[in-house]
């Protein structure tokens, strides 16, 4: 049965479950192939590699342009067909990648990928909160605990890739293929699913008014918080293992153990339907301590411990915010989620240069990576307490 009761409709919807979280699986491993080249693209276009990041800033624009256009749009002509046309246009940016070109053709490669990228990961999770709304937390997981396996597989892949042939053209070549390959899916997978959904009262263009209800700023100001720390982690945990005596292979592992203990903290997360606003201050709070032992931990094995706490902590917390803000809006779940993305890319952008570039002290970062882990425990609370004053005012 699927989450009406209805008979027969129970493996169909199974199917588009897994199809929309291997997508996101997808998603998760192509978008670290290209943070993987991105320098050598940098390079083969005859720039220093440190140019990276102004690619990387060229991809966050079209990424920011598209959620801001796309997620009202998706709650008016439905989420699968943004989603086709957004796999679309990433395909065409991977394309472009994938040939030599002018710088003019790379800043149009950058820009499309994100603009494609980012209405693909959004609205397929939008999907998944849409038609699972009993287990829309269990599937969110399930689906970024696959993004997360993408993250360790991507740079795998890449080096492997470029070991091998000595380029990187051909594997954003293989990338488009595939993001193709699911939009022929999905387009025949849809059964009557790519209509116009039908509203009662046609819900407003303005994504921005979601902000309006207090207890969804608590969660877009939780996950901005969180992507903070989140994004921070990884990557100045190697430093710290390198300052430490680590060598390159063992600080690079301080990676793999992140993500690998964000998978485990997901997969746990999917028994916890019904709990996500206790689940996100619990695991806050693992994830908080594991910044303190990177604080005040001197051997390599408490530091080990602590970067493990840290993705563990981590796991679930995006999923279940997401969910707990379609939630909210159940008919207008396009533009929640959007905004919660808008959320994500301000906090990418703003926090690696506040508390990771600026303090140049590895420690430092380390403690303000702890204050936001603080922070979205204490606005956890007020969520919960204003979640709770809501329902008390509710009519019997």
């Amino acid at each position: 049965m699927d989450e009406t009761g209805k008979p027969g409709v129970g493996r169909r919807q199974f199917q588009q479950n897994l199809l929309f979280s291997v997508l996101i699986t997808v998603l998760g491993l192509i978008t670290n192939i290209f943070h993987t080249l991105v320098d050598r693209v940098a390079l083969a276009r005859g720039m220093e590699a440190t140019a990276a990041g102004l690619l990387i800033s060229v991809m966050a624009l079209g990424s920011l342009s598209s959620v801001i256009l796309s997620s009202a749009l998706a709650d008016h002509v439905g989420k699968r067909r943004v989603i086709l046309v957004a796999l679309l246009i990433l395909a065409t940016g991977l394309y472009l990648l994938s040939i030599q070109g002018s710088f003019l053709l790379l800043l149009a490669a950058l820009f499309l990928y994100g603009f494609g990228f980012s209405p693909s990961e959004a609205m397929s999770s939008a999907v998944l909160t849409d038609e699972n709304p009993r287990r829309a937390s269990a599937w969110m997981n399930v689906a970024q605990a696959g993004f997360s396996l993408g993250a360790i597989a991507g740079p795998m892949i890449a080096a492997a890739y470029v070991l091998a042939r000595g380029s990187y053209h051909g594997l954003f070549l293989l990338c488009c293929l595939l993001v193709l390959a699911f939009s022929a899916v999905i387009l025949v997978t849809a059964r009557g699913r790519l209509g116009i959904p039908r509203h009662g009262q046609r819900p407003p263009m303005n994504m921005f008014s979601v902000l309006k209800e207090r207890r969804f700023r608590y969660l877009a100001l939780m996950i901005f918080l969180y992507l903070g720390y989140e994004s921070i982690s990884p990557v100045y945990a190697k430093q710290l293992f390198l300052a430490s005596g680590a060598s390159e292979t063992m600080a690079s592992l301080m990676i793999s153990l992140f993500w690998g203990a964000m998978i485990v903290g997901r997969l746990v997360g999917t028994m916890l339907t019904g709990k996500e606003m206790q689940s996100i201050r619990a695991f806050t709070a693992v994830a908080f301590l594991g910044l303190l032992l990177l604080v005040v931990g001197t051997s390599m094995p408490v530091r080990i411990a602590g970067i493990a706490l840290v993705g563990l902590g981590c796991g679930p917390v995006w999923p279940m915010l997401v969910v707990l803000a379609a939630r909210l809006f159940p008919e207008r779940s396009g533009s929640a989620i959007g905004m919660m993305m808008l959320s994500c890319v301000v906090g990418i952008t703003l926090f690696p240069t506040l508390i990771g570039t600026l303090p140049r002290n590895l420690t430092v970062t380390f403690v303000l990576c702890a204050v936001l882990a603080a922070l979205v425990f204490l606005v956890s609370h007020h969520a919960r307490s204003e979640e709770a004053r809501t329902q008390a005012d509710r009519p019997a």
